[in-house]
């Protein structure tokens, strides 16, 4: 992606009510973050979650938003940040299958997202011993392995959880609520820093943004949608480790928690989860890659079809769709930016070939081949 694109990309996310989803169908169905600007206000109008407020907002503020963008895109280069688009390849192949993925992420560190495995674990700020105990056992397990480990550098499980890692030399991320240009809290300055060598600080918010309570639930999406697994080590009723987890249930992810003794408030959260069904009971690091590794990579029978024949009397479109599905599941919009295909058009097709048995969807609007 170019920098005048990267720039046009900035400039539309600071638009009030332009969330992620806007973002990237303005952009399908203009062919690019420059063209938003660009489009006819009549056609602009056409698409979904469009009204005269956001297109005036576009011609009439269009100057002060690309004059912010460049500033953005001058201090990333100055601090060493890079700037992850969604259509780039550089872009966590995890986290573009969830709904709301954002259309960009900035990242500081050595960190290149590939094909491993990455594993959450996260938990209340108040943690016990036993509580720091477990953190520290599971985290130390996964990295020694190879897994990246992913939290949130709160206190209590998260940071926890990201020193184990370090200790351990493995490679562990930090998803953070506000902007890369400040961090919060300041007291893990110093694990922040190390963690830039050995894995790296993420975010979708541009600098200057403050680590309002209102990021948190949204960077929670990002905890684990990048990640393959969820483990909650330990949780009261309501908080953030909580949203996490009900977060990765709906995006189709594996939730683990550990349980607790009744009556303690901090295992409250946990135990729910399990009681609810949306967590599995997990005493050991070891239940969980034997749990992924029967569920998330099943073997067939040699010489067996892994799709369904793809009949002939299927459109190109539909055929279209089912061949890019058959690279692994994927999201609503990022199917659409593939197939170039509009986002209302895609969910007839989709519909069409569910009830043709072709398709399957999983909870967040995940469709997968069968």
């Amino acid at each position: 992606m170019t920098t005048e694109e990267k720039q046009y990309l900035l400039a539309l996310s600071q638009i009030p009510k332009v969330g992620s989803v806007t973002a990237k169908n303005l952009v399908a169905y203009c062919g690019g973050a420059r063209q938003v600007f660009h489009t006819p206000p009549g056609m602009l109008l056409k698409i979904p979650d469009v009204g005269p407020k956001l297109v005036a907002a576009l011609r009439q503020d269009a100057a002060t938003y690309l004059q912010r963008a460049e500033l953005e895109l001058n201090y990333m280069q100055q601090q060493g940040i890079q700037m992850r688009c969604y259509s780039e390849a550089g872009y966590p192949e995890a986290l573009k299958s969830i709904y709301n993925a954002p259309i960009f992420l900035f990242t500081r560190g050595a960190y290149s997202f590939g094909s491993e495995p990455c594993i959450a674990i996260v938990g209340t700020r108040r943690a016990s011993d036993y509580g720091r105990q477990a953190a520290t056992r599971f985290a130390q397990y996964f990295a020694t392995l190879g897994y990246t480990v992913v939290s949130g550098l709160a206190y209590g499980i998260d940071i926890v959880a990201h020193r184990a890692v370090l200790e351990a030399g493995g490679r562990t991320l930090g998803v953070l609520a506000h902007g890369l240009d400040k961090l919060y809290p300041a007291a893990h300055r110093r694990t922040a820093s190390q963690m830039q060598e050995q894995g790296a600080l993420i975010s979708e918010y541009m600098t200057g943004t403050e680590p309002d309570a209102a990021h948190f639930p949204e960077r929670n999406r990002i905890i684990s949608g990048l990640c393959e697994a969820i483990i909650v080590i330990e949780a009261a009723e309501k908080g953030g480790a909580l949203i996490t987890a009900r977060l990765g249930f709906d995006q189709s992810r594996n939730v683990y928690a550990l349980p607790g003794r009744v009556g303690d408030t901090y295992s409250a959260g946990c135990n729910r989860l399990i009681r609810d069904q949306i967590a599995r009971l997990v005493t050991d690091p070891e239940e969980v890659l034997e749990d992924l590794n029967l569920a998330a990579r099943p073997q067939g029978r040699p010489g067996t079809p892994r799709f369904r024949p793809i009949q002939a009397d299927l459109s190109a479109e539909e055929q279209q769709v089912l061949h890019l599905l058959e690279q692994g599941e994927s999201g609503l919009d990022r199917l659409s930016y593939q197939a170039h295909i509009q986002p209302n058009r895609l969910v007839s097709l989709l519909l069409t070939l569910e009830f043709k048995g072709y398709v399957a969807q999983k909870p967040g609007r995940i469709f997968s081949r069968i």
